[in-house]
């Protein structure tokens, strides 16, 4: 069963300073005076000095200014660039064939971060205990002054973009992305290419494939663009239009059975209980989810009323085209990780669908507003099936979040591989584990689930953080791992009746709100949240100790095993604890 901590070493009393663990608390919280070690001697990443230094705003485009017509031929020459749409993969993507002319089609154009080097470095200090910028969190104010793409360069591609005919739709908050729209036809002649349709296998269980573009062959871009841009991100379909059906039934309890498992079942299983009783819920911390579509408010609401959660209900924003679709996993995140963190604000993003486009621009928008404290994501896709132009521009935006000191979580996806946009080194990636345990969360045993997406990332180098656990060259999932297993599933209200699914879907919602709870806990001693976890998780001794080591099970490609292994990462978090432990 799941570590408790007395709930005396939660509680906030006057003059006492820093909370002590007390009761089954682990050795690594000291012994005999029940103080928490520092752990200063075992972290990793910090020198000693900062060495961090801004040189200021890059220099602007020059006399041109934001006039394509007005740069020199040399400017224009066509130049390869790779792209973020997918190729035609066997049971992934399946090629439909060239896509009609006259059809329409939404892209986004991503840019880099600016002195992303310097930033990279600074982030590494504000996340190093005992260094003088620890948990320093940048303004959005400072980062779109010190970091954001030139505006002049932005600018200039969208003027170039008008000239071909197409539609500026969208420019992200922190101008790491806009959104253009136009024909197929004016896009083939433009990236000297042919958009295919193909057929996306969905990600979500059973649910029907859709159409998305895909290419065969590389883009062409001219110079300026292809050197001033990280190239196209992504290109799909127009996003649907519709009107969202009305909502019906009543909010009444209605408990379902003991076929899988509730919020209650998360609570005792990691060990969240101890924070609710000593009070503290995640009240005056901040949760959003990154959505497609949207979700039904009363499937919601019967959802709380059944297991119990008393709560507000989440603030809803539509980042992009209007809504007219209710999803699944938007509702089955939304229900999960606001009953983790019942105190908690939940702000739940709501793109149109669930394409790349949608999805990789609500997720840098949720960042770049800097409006929660912590955000999830289960839309994963396979990365090895995701070029890499789309996995490294969702990273630029985890950079921003890190430094903005947001903890962004990702589900580790269900293919037993990596998926995006888990492999980011500044994302928390979340697998999952076969939990055998009581309705109230009483563990009988736990391993690791067959189908926890792991293993190396296909392009992102090895953090510093995981030097001491990895031995390849490249960035390791996951990062810890919950309850996903289809054998052993949790329950979600869908469509006004009870079904139960397995997943890591629902792995990174919940613990996304353990965050949230944890926020609000150090909100309430007078600490900064916890911003971008895996240094610390890694790197600090006390807090690593606070998770429970998972060394049974294996997936297709790895095994379960003492210590960080692929599938499992450190192993499950006990809240309490960890709470207690962070730094």
């Amino acid at each position: 069963m799941g570590r408790l901590v007395d709930v005396t070493a939660l509680a906030l009393v006057a003059g006492c300073g820093e909370p002590e663990a007390v009761g089954t608390a682990t050795a690594s919280f000291g012994s005999g005076t029940g103080a928490i070690d520092d752990g200063l001697e075992t972290m990793v990443g910090w020198s000693g000095s900062s060495g961090w230094v801004t040189t200021g705003p890059d220099d602007p485009v020059g006399q041109c200014g934001d006039d394509p017509l007005c740069l020199p031929p040399s400017e224009m020459v066509p130049t390869d660039k790779p792209d973020g749409l997918p190729s035609p993969l066997p049971g992934v993507y399946d090629d439909l064939g060239p896509a009609a002319p006259d059809a329409g089609f939404r892209a986004l154009i991503g840019f880099p971060t600016r002195q992303r080097a310097l930033l990279e470095d600074r982030v590494a200090l504000m996340y190093a205990p005992g260094s003088p910028l620890f948990r320093g969190y940048m303004t959005v104010e400072a980062w779109m002054a010190e970091h954001a793409p030139d505006p002049g360069d932005v600018g200039l591609v969208e003027n170039w973009l008008r000239a071909q005919g197409f539609t500026i739709d969208f420019e992200a908050k922190n101008r790491l992305l806009v959104q253009f729209s136009g024909t197929v036809a004016g896009f083939n002649a433009t990236f000297k290419t042919t958009l295919h349709v193909c057929l996306r296998k969905n990600p979500l269980w059973d649910d029907p494939p859709f159409p998305v573009y895909c290419t065969l062959d590389r883009f062409t871009l001219p110079k300026f663009v292809a050197e001033r841009t990280n190239g196209l991100a992504t290109a799909d379909l127009p996003a649907e239009k519709g009107e969202l059906t009305a909502e019906v039934g009543e909010i009444v309890a209605d408990p379902p059975g003991p076929e899988a498992y509730g919020p209650r079942a998360f609570y005792g299983a990691y060990d969240m209980q101890p924070l609710f009783e000593a009070g503290f819920n995640g009240r005056g911390s901040s949760l959003g989810v990154v959505a497609a579509g949207t979700y039904h408010a009363i499937d919601l609401q019967i959802f709380w009323k059944s297991f119990g959660v008393v709560r507000a209900l989440p603030k809803r924003i539509a980042v992009m085209e209007p809504v007219f679709e209710r999803v699944t996993e938007t509702a089955l995140d939304v229900q999960w990780a606001s009953a983790m963190a019942p105190g908690a604000d939940v702000v739940v993003y709501e793109g149109p669908d669930a394409r790349n486009t949608s999805l990789l621009f609500t997720w840098n928008h949720a960042i770049a507003s800097n409006a929660v404290e912590v955000l999830t994501f289960s839309f994963a896709h396979r990365e090895d099936s995701e070029p890499k132009p789309l996995r490294h521009q969702y990273d630029e935006s985890a950079l921003m979040g890190a430094a903005l000191g947001m903890t962004l979580v990702s589900a580790s996806g269900d293919s037993g591989k990596p998926d995006t946009p888990c492999s980011s080194p500044y994302v928390t990636c979340v697998g999952g584990t076969h939990l055998v345990a009581s309705q109230e969360g009483v563990i009988e045993k736990e391993w690791a689930w067959q189908m926890s997406g792991s293993g190396p990332a296909k392009t992102f180098a090895r953090p510093y953080w995981q030097d001491a656990d990895v031995k390849l060259d490249r960035r390791a999932m996951a990062d810890l791992a919950l309850s996903s297993s289809t054998e052993a599933p949790m329950w979600m209200r869908r469509w006004a009746k009870w079904e139960y699914f397995g997943g890591t879907s629902f792995a990174a919602p919940a613990f996304a709100g353990m965050v949230a709870v944890i926020n609000g806990h150090r909100r309430a001693r007078g600490l900064p949240r916890v911003g971008f976890l895996n240094p610390i998780l890694y790197g600090h001794a006390p807090t690593r100790a606070t998770f429970r080591d998972i060394v049974y099970g294996f997936t297709e490609h790895y095994h379960a095993g003492p210590g960080w292994d692929y599938p499992t990462g450190l192993g499950a978090p006990d809240v309490a604890l960890l709470a207690l432990a962070l730094p």
